[in-house]
């Protein structure tokens, strides 16, 4: 019983406990927002406020956010062109980045490199996330976007099972009109491929 034991712990064991539950409590909300938001996007009750985005912006938008532990891992922002532009909702798809990066720092061990890649083909951008860990299992592949899906892999806190992360990306991505993918990187880890539509910067004379 925390309450009877509390004037028995020590100042470090006081501080310990009250982190654990602070990010237990943080964990919880985050779940049910993200509940939340699978739920009304895939019933069609959010209408995305689009607007043509710098992918550069967006991805330094969502680096502001990402879980403190990335401190523990090298992330890289790597373009394969210099100016790209996204039709898109610009908060969204900073959701989208911030929970695939968290989503490899939980699963990769302290050190490991994590890449956010962008590029565009024709009328799509294309979005990737890799890391160096220890990869997906093949079986588990294609299990990996289902609601409260967890693979064996994690590293970090395995009380925290519940996955819904990678389930509000495929649903804030497919909204879009795009795809998302998990693949094996090269030469280990895992990378995490997402497409969204092109835009256009309109000249008026």
């Amino acid at each position: 019983n925390l309450l009877a034991n509390y004037k028995k712990m020590d100042d470090a064991l006081r501080e310990q406990t009250f982190t654990d539950i602070y990010d237990d409590s943080m964990w919880l909300i985050n779940l049910v927002e993200n509940l939340l938001a699978v739920t009304r996007i895939e019933g069609g009750q959010v209408n995305l406020t689009r607007s043509i985005e710098l992918m550069d912006e967006v991805v330094s938008e969502a680096l502001k956010h990402i879980n403190r532990k990335s401190k523990e891992h090298t992330i890289r922002v790597t373009s394969g062109k210099d100016f790209i532009l996204a039709h898109i909702d610009a908060k969204l798809i900073v959701q989208v980045i911030i929970n695939l990066v968290d989503n490899a720092i939980k699963y990769t061990p302290v050190g490991s490199v994590i890449e956010i890649h962008t590029d565009q083909k024709e009328q799509w951008v294309t979005v990737s996330v890799s890391d160096n860990g220890p990869g997906i299992p093949d079986e588990q592949k294609p299990r990996i976007f289902d609601m409260f899906y967890s693979g064996a892999n994690k590293v970090v806190d395995s009380r925290r099972s519940l996955g819904l992360g990678l389930s509000l990306c495929k649903s804030i991505v497919t909204a879009h009109g795009g795809t998302i993918s998990v693949s094996d990187n090269q030469p280990n880890g895992t990378a995490f491929k997402f497409t969204l539509p092109a835009g256009e910067v309109e000249l008026h004379e």
